[in-house]
């Protein structure tokens, strides 16, 4: 009896040190956040559903979801280029102010063309331009979401994902009462209330990430507009090719409500719909983002073993995912028939069911191509973003016009199964099966 509790107190201990060390503890901050964040953001829908029509969240969605896309535009991969440069950096607060301030004037730049022209790019939303509320919203968004993915990343870097938990329960705490208050007013109890609830609690959460969070782990970091070229010019070629396949691939993903607005008679309700379908699914994706992100601020640190560090947030992941698919699928059409509205659950469990399965792929994918990132190389997940992307928009097309939404669901698996193949022609290799290689010049290996 002795000898087994002995043995039961060494795993116990084994268990502590693993959860503590830095991949998993960071990793777990992550996952946390997007817990927290997506389970208050239930309420939030729960209360969108029952007190605001079903075209204006889908016309709301789109909106918040074109802009998010014209800030990950601007951003100019700069947050993955943080992670893997800024521990190698000595003036790191210049680095992230740099960084800042070219990607939130290229979110405003590409927010004003954007509002002067809606009606020629997506004139469904040209409504923004009957209210001097949206201009002014619009271009505060646009930089409340470009912001965080910058000092987000230099969080990661500094090995403390819980400013990006903070932030978020923040940002998802203020949006529920938000949704309420402009419920209740005539002015804003319709598309303009959700898109100001979303705007406004995503701002706050930047208030305080920039102002609180971020100065109290950065020595000398103040949110200050600066540009000083050589503290990013050794990550630039790299931030720019990470900056490339994240457009690409974001145009996969975030331009996919204008697709069903354009395509889809009475457009605006599925719109609401497959998002819905697509934030519940997406609770599966929160495990490998959370794991890798923090496996590869690990590996970018020094001395880092990253062969045994990859094996754990494999095994991690994987404990994680399947019991995850498997509840999910179960238990899909009661979560669904949260938001009250039976029309929800009737309209997006099949999306859903589909959706679900496109955690497999992000999975291999995000070993993989975390592996190109750690290496430096940048080219590779261009090629991959853009079969991606390709797949997604064009098979999308054809089967949103033949099959509706599910048929949207199912070109968004196969998009993301799509790259697998060549990330793994060009990331097969083990960390085990190398040697360290030196500092490499910034040019892009292909």
């Amino acid at each position: 009896m002795s000898g087994n509790l002995d043995r039961m107190r060494r795993l116990a201990g084994q268990a502590w040190t693993l959860a503590t060390a830095p991949l998993y503890r960071n990793a777990f901050m992550i996952m946390l956040s997007s817990v927290l964040g997506s389970g208050l953001g239930f309420f939030f829908w729960l209360i969108v559903a029952r007190d605001y029509a079903k075209s204006d969240v889908g016309y709301a969605v789109t909106l918040i979801q074109t802009v998010t896309f014209l800030a990950t535009l601007a951003h100019l991969g700069m947050g993955t280029a943080i992670i893997r440069y800024l521990p190698e950096t000595e003036d790191k607060a210049v680095l992230v102010n740099t960084a800042a301030t070219l990607a939130g004037g290229g979110t405003l730049g590409l927010v004003a063309v954007f509002f002067v022209g809606v009606n020629v790019f997506v004139p469904q939303l040209g409504f923004i331009q009957q209210s001097p509320i949206y201009p002014v919203v619009l271009l505060a968004t646009g930089l409340a979401i470009v912001l965080p993915a910058i000092y987000d990343a230099a969080a990661y870097a500094m090995r403390r994902a819980d400013v990006l938990t903070v932030r978020t329960v923040a940002s998802a705490i203020a949006k529920i009462p938000l949704a309420l208050v402009f419920a209740a007013f005539v002015l804003t109890d319709g598309r303009l209330g959700v898109f100001l609830a979303l705007a406004f609690s995503t701002i706050a959460g930047l208030v305080i990430e920039a102002l609180i969070l971020l100065p109290r782990i950065l020595p000398g970091f103040r949110p200050t507009p600066q540009i000083r070229v050589q503290s990013i010019r050794p990550m630039l070629r790299f931030s720019l090719g990470n900056y490339t396949a994240n457009s690409i691939g974001a145009a996969g993903a975030l331009l996919l409500p204008v697709l069903i607005l354009v395509l889809v008679p009475a457009g605006a309700a599925e719109v609401a719909y497959y998002y819905i379908a697509s934030v519940v699914a997406g609770l599966l994706g929160i495990i490998p983002n959370g794991v890798f992100t923090s496996f590869y601020a690990e590996a970018s640190q020094r001395n880092a073993n990253r062969h045994a560090d990859e094996r754990l947030a494999i095994l991690l992941s994987i404990g994680l995912l399947i019991p995850g698919i498997a509840g999910l699928w179960v238990f899909s059409r009661e979560m669904l028939t949260w938001f009250g509205d039976p029309a929800y659950a009737e309209g997006a469990v099949g999306p859903l069911h589909i959706l679900i399965f496109a955690s497999l792929p992000v999975f291999v994918n995000s070993v993989l191509a975390t592996r190109i990132r750690i290496r430096k190389r940048s080219a590779p997940l261009i090629v991959g973003s853009i079969i991606s992307t390709a797949v997604i928009l064009g098979l999308g097309v054809v089967l949103l016009q033949s099959s509706g939404i599910e048929g949207l669901a199912l070109a968004a698996v196969l998009g993301s199964a799509a790259p697998t193949p060549y990330y793994y022609l060009v990331a097969r290799k083990s960390f085990k099966e190398e040697t360290p290689p030196p500092e490499p010049s910034e040019s892009l290996q292909v």
